[in-house]
């Protein structure tokens, strides 16, 4: 107990606790995984406790994948029960969506961060514009056929797994291009969330096991203690969110996630 208050003091209890809330909102309501938020705390709780960047920038992306994790298990559920993820749709995305998420996860770190940060805030932003355009931008009624249909979901977990952030952050608003209603998309996407960070969050335990600097309940590049911090009141938010999801009008649904792009997009060419 005295190591974890003196490495985590109470104000940093409070600050990841409050984040864990605001994930939980975004994967029940939004089917967003929460990254972009929980990246930054982490890395101010991580750097605040004196470690390096390069150490701290990929504990916290790996704990927030493993936040995402869990906080996704109750918002996939909740939308299932809710009747809000099409099969159909899932069955047709999983696959390539899969594939882009293990070459995301095994590219990034080999890719200079601002070059895939850059990229993805334009790509949230052009999403960002047509979320807020509604059925007025879309570009055809149906998705392609095969083998061009695979590219969305491929660039959307491929993308997603690189950055660090949840599979329904871009899925949601591509499917939204192709005709699909926003509720079956953040319905799917937050399946798709629980899709990449499940290998995501097993990629970063692995990782770094034996490097030294780092705080003493990190088990690989994942802090047990913020991973728990993080999902303790996710975990009961995220199903109330979901419920209300499925009863939110389309209209404020589309333009809360409109706004939620579009501080992706700003934070990230900012950073």
């Amino acid at each position: 107990m005295e190591a974890l208050l003196s490495t985590y003091p109470p104000a940093a209890w409070a600050v990841l606790l409050a984040t864990g809330v605001l994930i939980g909102l975004l994967a029940g309501l939004l089917g967003v995984g929460g990254g972009i938020v929980a990246v930054p705390v982490l890395l101010e709780v991580f750097t605040l406790n004196g470690i390096a960047e390069p150490l701290a920038v990929p504990l916290a992306v790996g704990t927030a994948q493993a936040s995402i994790l869990v906080a996704s298990v109750t918002a996939a559920g909740a939308h299932g029960r809710a009747g809000t993820i099409d099969p159909d749709l899932v069955r047709s995305w999983l696959p390539a969506l899969m594939l882009g998420a293990v070459i995301g996860l095994a590219l990034g770190p080999l890719a200079p961060t601002k070059v895939l940060t850059t990229l993805f805030a334009v790509v949230a932003a052009g999403l960002a514009l047509k979320m807020a355009a509604g059925d007025r931008l879309i570009i055809g009624q149906r998705q392609p056929g095969p083998p061009f249909s695979h590219i969305p979901p491929a660039v959307a977990g491929g993308l997603a797994a690189a950055v660090g952030v949840g599979g329904g952050t871009l899925s949601t608003p591509i499917l939204t291009l192709f005709s699909f209603s926003i509720k079956r998309a953040i319905g799917a996407g937050a399946l798709f969330n629980l899709v990449i960070a499940a290998p995501a969050t097993i990629v970063f335990l692995l990782m770094d096991r034996h490097t030294q600097g780092r705080p003493f309940d990190a088990l690989g590049d994942v802090s047990l203690f913020c991973v728990a911090t993080l999902s303790l009141p996710a975990l009961f938010v995220a199903p109330m969110a979901a419920r209300w999801s499925a009863r939110a009008p389309v209209a404020l649904l589309r333009r809360l996630f409109a706004a939620c792009l579009g501080l992706i997009a700003v934070r990230l060419l900012l950073r």
